[in-house]
């Protein structure tokens, strides 16, 4: 058990670390070209995973894979998309608590009964969101959660959370193969995405709804960018490895608990490189929603 909590830690640091330099590529690259690095690199770690694993390619682990991807790669642009408008320490864990919520809603909705505890995280959770979005005019020294990020946060904790379920309608003989085919199909989604900037105003402008007005006002620093996107998507797929490894020798309870604890990272690393600061009701905000996400987390298992 201690091997799995410490998996599990290292895995929830690779999460936390992985996003912060995603959105950090995504504000200095722009988002469409950082998540293709990540994509690219984190499926790499991936194929490389299959190949040395006994998971079974079968049409139900392909659908399963398809449909993920495409609901992944919605929720990794907007994802990234929010973190680069920022700030991070705030939209992480907005995310992370919806992407927990889904899979309960969905639950909820095939006929499954929460228990109290499931019902008192989606409480926290509802709330952690309304203290997460408070705007503070009054003192500049404070970030403000601009309503571009909250929308772009509930599109991608929502998509991911949605491709968490199609991920678990996969055949359990299956193993990385439907996590390879779901980064596959990001890829093959994300091609044309990033020849549409040539493709006239109108494609150029579709593009720029996904980044931030600071990224927009500055031209892009590709090499900049690549440094920290190839980092991130390198730590991507080490985190899925390091949770898999995880879950192959602890409980599940456990493990799930502290790999959902990844957005401290995230914060400790915009607080400290970024200088983010919060108001009081929006760190109360973020204690509220990881509090919910370890809720969450024992509720489905």
């Amino acid at each position: 058990m201690i091997l799995a909590v410490a998996l599990a830690l290292l895995s929830a640091i690779a999460f936390g670390v992985s996003d912060f330099l995603g959105g950090l590529a995504a504000m200095r690259l722009r988002v469409v070209p950082a998540t293709a690095i990540i994509y690219l690199f984190s499926t790499f770690i991936l194929a490389i995973l299959v190949v040395l694993g006994d998971g079974e390619w079968s049409p139900a682990s392909v659908l399963a894979g398809s449909a993920a991807g495409l609901l992944a790669i919605i929720g990794f642009l907007t994802f990234y998309a929010a973190l680069a408008l920022g700030p991070m320490s705030l939209a992480s864990p907005l995310i992370a608590v919806l992407e927990s919520v889904v899979p309960i809603a969905v639950a909820v909705a095939r006929g499954e009964r929460l228990t109290p505890w499931s019902w008192v995280a989606v409480t926290l959770a509802v709330a952690s969101g309304i203290l997460i979005s408070v705007r503070r005019r009054s003192d500049p020294a404070r970030v403000r959660v601009r309503t571009r990020t909250v929308v772009l946060s509930v599109v991608a904790g929502v998509s991911l959370g949605l491709s968490i379920v199609s991920l678990d309608l996969a055949p359990d003989e299956s193993g990385l193969t439907s996590g390879l085919v779901e980064s596959a199909v990001g890829l093959i989604v994300l091609a044309p995405l990033l020849a549409l900037p040539a493709g006239g105003a109108r494609a150029r402008h579709a593009l720029s709804l996904l980044d931030g007005d600071a990224v927009r006002a500055r031209p892009p620093s590709p090499g900049a960018g690549r440094v920290p996107g190839i980092a991130a998507g390198v730590l991507l797929g080490g985190a899925n490895a390091l949770l898999l490894l995880a879950l192959g020798s602890g409980s599940l309870a456990v493990v799930s608990v502290l790999v959902n604890l990844y957005p401290l990272a995230t914060i400790a690393l915009s607080r400290v490189a970024l200088n983010e600061r919060m108001a009081p009701a929006q760190a109360l905000g973020v204690a509220l929603a990881l509090t919910a996400t370890v809720l969450l987390a024992f509720a489905q298992t």
